[in-house]
């Protein structure tokens, strides 16, 4: 079943969620057995921090997460970037143009969907829809898992489920 899943979510990810299929009638059973499986594999994970310096998305996002204080239309943009490649880059100029075509260290993407939380300018199925997106991201590649950092990934992944709960209670 796990396998499965995992499959299904390769195969939307490769097409980019475009004509994706949830009619299977164990998909949320699979759904929530893949998430624990994917919890368990990486609590068993080091974190490793071997950083690349030139990439300035990483940092960028790690800044504006640990400030309280950071630029709302900025972090939209690169909602918006990653929503239309399901991917971000290392380097973009000022304007957010691209600069480098290699993408960018996997935790930035726990970063943008933790901050991507804190946006007013979006509701809140665009926000489940975008985590989402990021788990399902993360959870596919098994080789980059030590590349995750738990407690960041984990307080991601406790979003994703209170806003599930909320939506469905809705």
């Amino acid at each position: 079943m796990i396998n499965q899943y995992r499959k299904n979510i390769n195969l939307l990810i490769k097409k980019k969620y475009r004509e994706a299929d949830y009619h299977d009638r164990y998909f949320m059973r699979d759904f929530y057995n893949y998430r624990n499986s994917f919890k368990e594999e990486i609590k068993k994970k080091l974190f490793n921090k071997n950083l690349d310096k030139r990439d300035t998305t990483y940092f960028e996002l790690k800044n504006s997460f640990e400030k309280k204080n950071y630029n709302q239309r900025r972090i939209e943009i690169y909602y918006k970037k990653f929503e239309v490649n399901s991917k971000l880059r290392k380097r973009y100029n000022k304007n957010l143009r691209v600069l480098m075509k290699e993408e960018t260290f996997f935790q930035s993407y726990i970063y943008l969907g933790l901050l991507i939380i804190r946006l007013n300018r979006i509701d809140i199925f665009q926000k489940l829809n975008i985590i989402l997106k990021i788990v399902d991201k993360l959870s596919v590649s098994k080789k980059k898992y030590k590349y995750y950092n738990y407690s960041l990934l984990l307080k991601l992944l406790l979003i994703e489920e209170k806003l599930i709960k909320k939506i469905l209670k809705s």
